[in-house]
């Protein structure tokens, strides 16, 4: 029993020499610093290209009705504060009414949350039973979602006929754009 006790202490004894040193408080090895954190925000509204697709609605000033459409647009920013945009819409009025425009959009992203408000300024080209052309201002805002490269957006543009005899109009958009 003494022959077994003496070889059980021998053997923990040899253990705990293996395993090493048994410090208590600071470790010998330095502890790397934990990176930093993400920057709040986002970046995605950097220049360049996007593509949208809207639904929209069509509120004459006078006593046509208001009518429903859907179009798209394209568009190409210069510095994340400028760019252009040309879109194209067809609304269901009685002689389905098309509509091809192009802007100015001027932008203001707010990183910290993710949201550009923005203001446009174009002219466009109606066909409908009669052609005409109007000019157009307008604003909106879009919220970008970084994590899945989609902007969601909603604007409304007041339209000046070019020809006094026509009524002017607002054309109110809601939709998603794909930046790239």
């Amino acid at each position: 029993m003494k022959k077994f006790a003496i070889t059980l202490f021998a053997m923990a004894f040899a253990s705990a020499a293996i395993a090493g040193p048994v410090s208590y408080g600071k470790s010998s090895k330095e502890v790397a610093p934990l990176p930093p954190p993400p920057p709040l925000g986002c970046e995605s509204f950097a220049p360049g290209f996007a593509f949208g697709l809207y639904g929209a609605a069509i509120l004459p000033d006078g006593d046509s009705d208001n009518e429903l459409g859907a179009g798209f647009l394209a568009e190409y920013f210069f510095t994340e504060y400028v760019g252009v945009q040309g879109s194209y819409s067809v609304f269901a009025t009685e002689q389905e009414h098309h509509e091809f425009n192009g802007a100015l959009v001027l932008r203001y992203p707010i990183k910290s949350i993710c949201l550009a408000p923005y203001v446009l300024a174009g002219g466009g080209y109606s066909v409908n039973s009669d052609n005409r052309g109007n000019y157009f201002v307008g604003g909106g805002l879009e919220y970008r979602i970084e994590s899945a490269n989609l902007g969601i957006f909603g604007d409304g543009a007041y339209h000046f006929a070019e020809d006094s005899a026509d009524e002017d109009y607002t054309i109110v958009r809601l939709g998603v754009k794909f930046p790239f």
